[in-house]
């Protein structure tokens, strides 16, 4: 039998068991799919509940804050009904102020003065409902008396006059819920629908018009009665077979639900038993290919061996000697005659084995080295987690305490001062690394100046003691002056990575002494530490990215690893170098860098005198579509003196920049119709607008997103999260370079 039938017999033998396993597994790959593909349905009806949720939670803190208003207390209808209309006022949402007996008082819908109409027995009850609760009261769909839509109600007692006398109440029509709760990236052939308690459409992503108001299929209806949450199967308004998944909204009892055809949730369990057919069937056809083509590979090097061990051995041209298997026969024979010839080829197989051993050896560093790569990867990535999983989790219930408590409690300014904290954090974790990312690929540069050494440990030290991380913790500075050319900013985070390092791994109460000196044309700075110290083995590796020592025993591992990374990079920068020293475990670590010295003389340029200042009172033009950032920022900019006029688009921005002729515009690049760069362009073009100063604000923050800005007109370009001191530093340096260049 030939090596080709042997191998293609071999071939059968592996593939016919897989191919039989894997017909039984396509069938759990295909449930699998249809599996996610209904987790997914379910996740999408959960996300719509919260959507109604939010809004409902919106409305009672805006109806709260009107139930206190003190022209309940006077009786001044009017004055409430202005308030009202300027405190939530949408086209398909208004507010409506009833007594104690029922009868409408105001109602933002109409103009103040309106002859309202009586209330129906089922409003009188509502307001009955909530007086004698004294708790929210939500209704399901109903006909609105004035409007005459059909709306739902979010009711609750006013606390002015004790409680008992008004129902303020939030009305929303159902085109409200139209646009609020349906979400567009849903497949364009699912459904969603929210249904009132009593079983009728309040709204529903198709044939609307026709079917609000109109009851849901009673299968799904008494399918919500039964249970919070499900899924199952029915027939739709439509006609068409589908999985629905129901959820009820927490604040409102009302079911959402969300129906998706048959087909289309098969068709991605489909998608995954094709793709693992399409897989095996390549593997099959490469198995085949594989068998001939090794197959015939084999059987050529056989004949040519046999032919070339005949000739060495009997000096004779090769022959051909046919056997049960042909080719294996004719090679064994010829070898044996070829056996006076093994000890003439001993010493190159000798070579060729120690060649071997020495690429074994290559091969095993290698992997060990592949292999210690992949554990710190391992280890850098469960840190990674480990770092933003907490600032996350402290943000979280720091907001979930804000919206239970409210901003007036006793415990509001301990949750803001977490969130800016742990805001903080965050930002210093994606800042690290970026910048080993924008380091590595050698995009950093430097803004350079002349800087005193001894004042950037002395900023660097102030800072970090109020810093919980240095309680308990002594730094010692001796510094004289000693002035090079630098970034403030990266020698600050040079300082700032070795200084928390020596902090880290010190123990409470030990010293860690910081030295600043001029010596032989260099700026030396030291950080000694009597800490934790650094062992040999880490100590040739530890300014390399995601190298980290044991954390001490009486703390916890943080960080990424990539400070002193960072450190080593920023200094190479400036020209410098950095090294560390330590004599061992807990014998306490040395790291010293230097920086090219310079000798200063006159003073710094007046520019830069007058950015450092208080700023004056200036006029901002501030351009946001995110309604938070936008009205957060703004007020900050008008505490620290600014007049502030918000745009929310970059068509309104050149009307607005016109009319007001502001000091300075700030402008967010993800605008929802123009981008920033085409905003800037037009204000650019403008004569009357085209020597104003403009200050980018995004999130968008590589070095391309910079240059980017910077040919659209831009004169200058800030990342997000950024804080108010570098704002008002930026705004002050391009307003004053403004005027200089104008006077």
């Amino acid at each position: 039998m030939k090596i080709r039938s042997q191998l293609l017999l071999m071939a059968a033998a592996i593939l016919i068991p897989v191919i039989v396993a894997s017909g039984l597994a396509l069938e759990n790959i295909r449930e699998a799919g249809r599996q996610a593909a209904l987790r997914g349905l379910r996740e999408s009806a959960r996300a719509t509940a919260l959507i109604v949720d939010r809004e409902v939670q919106g409305s009672l803190s805006a109806l709260k804050a009107l139930g206190g208003s003190p022209h309940l207390e006077n009786r001044d209808f009017k004055a409430f009904y202005e308030q009202a209309a300027a405190f939530y006022q949408k086209g398909d949402s208004w507010t409506v102020l009833f007594d104690d007996k029922g009868a409408q008082v105001v109602n933002t819908a109409v103009p103040y003065g309106t002859l309202l109409a009586s209330p129906p027995i089922s409003r009188v009850e509502v307001v009955r409902k909530v007086l004698s609760s004294q708790k929210p009261v939500t209704t399901d769909l109903g006909v609105g008396s004035v409007t005459g839509k059909m709306i739902t109600t979010v009711n609750i007692p006013a606390v002015a006059a004790g409680g008992r006398s008004f129902v303020v109440a939030q009305t929303f029509a159902v085109d409200y819920w139209k646009k609020k709760v349906f979400q567009t990236n849903l497949p364009s052939d699912w459904i969603t629908g929210v249904i009132d308690r009593k079983g009728l459409f309040i709204a529903r992503s198709f044939r609307a018009d026709e079917l609000v108001g109109k009851p849901a299929r009673p299968s799904l209806v008494a399918a919500a009665a039964a249970s919070h949450e499900g899924i199952l199967r029915y027939t739709t308004l439509e006609g068409v077979d589908s999985y629905n998944a129901y959820t009820h909204s927490d604040l409102t009892g009302w079911t959402i639900g969300i129906a998706a055809p048959v087909s289309s949730i098969s068709a991605a369990a489909n998608s995954a038993v094709w793709l693992a057919v399409l897989g095996m069937l390549a593997a099959i056809a490469v198995a085949a290919l594989a068998v001939a083509a090794f197959g015939q590979r084999c059987i050529k090097a056989i004949e040519s061996a046999s032919r070339s061990a005949m000739a060495l051995g009997r000096g004779q041209q090769p022959g051909v000697e046919r056997t049960g298997i042909e080719e294996v026969n004719a090679l064994n024979h010829e070898l044996v005659s070829a056996g006076a010839l093994l000890d003439a080829e001993r010493k190159s197989r000798q070579a060729a084995e120690c060649e071997r051993e020495r690429l074994l050896r290559n091969e095993v560093l290698a992997r060990e080295n592949a292999q210690a790569q992949n554990e710190a990867k391992d280890e850098f990535l469960a840190m990674l987690g480990h770092e933003l999983r907490n600032p996350l989790a402290a943000i979280a219930g720091a907001t979930e305490l804000l919206q239970r408590t409210g901003l007036g409690t006793a415990g509001a300014e301990r949750c803001i001062r977490i969130i800016s904290r742990q805001n903080h954090h965050l930002n210093h974790i994606v800042s690290d690394l970026l910048d080993v990312s924008r380091l590595m690929a050698g995009k950093i540069e430097l803004k350079q100046e002349p800087l005193d050494m001894a004042d950037c440990v002395s900023q660097c030290v102030e800072a970090l003691r109020a810093t919980k991380q240095a309680r308990g913790q002594k730094i010692t500075v001796h510094a004289s002056s000693a002035w090079f050319s630098g970034d403030a900013v990266r020698m600050d985070q040079i300082l700032n990575n070795l200084l928390a390092n020596a902090l880290k791994f010190s123990d409470p109460g030990c010293e860690v002494k910081v030295t600043v000196w001029e010596g032989t044309g260099k700026a030396f700075v030291t950080v000694q530490d009597t800490g934790a110290g650094i062992v040999p083995e880490l100590l040739a590796h530890v300014f390399e990215p995601f190298v980290q020592g044991p954390a001490p025993a009486n703390r916890l591992q943080s960080g990424l690893g990539i400070g002193l990374a960072l450190v080593r990079q920023l200094v190479r920068l400036h020209d410098g170098d950095v090294q560390a020293a330590s004599a061992g475990t807990r014998q306490g670590s040395t790291f010293s860098l230097w920086v090219p010295a310079i000798a200063i003389a006159g003073q710094l340029p007046e520019i830069t005198r007058q950015a450092a200042g208080a700023p004056r009172q200036r006029k901002l033009v501030y351009v946001e579509d995110n309604a938070d950032a936008r009205t957060m920022m703004a007020e900050l900019l008008r505490m620290l003196g600014y007049e502030v006029i918000e745009v929310v688009d970059g068509t309104s921005t050149l009307p607005a920049v016109l009319a007001a002729q502001p000091d300075a515009v700030i402008i967010d690049i993800g605008l929802p119709d123009i981008d920033g760069y085409e905003v800037a362009r037009r204000l650019r073009a403008d004569p009357l607008t085209r020597s104003i100063p403009l200050l980018a604000l995004t999130g968008y923050g590589q070095l391309c997103d910079r240059q980017a800005a910077t040919l659209a007109g831009f004169n200058a370009h800030l990342a997000k999260p950024t804080n108010s001191t570098a704002i008002v530093k930026t705004l002050e340096e391009v307003i004053t370079a403004a005027e200089v260049f104008e006077g």
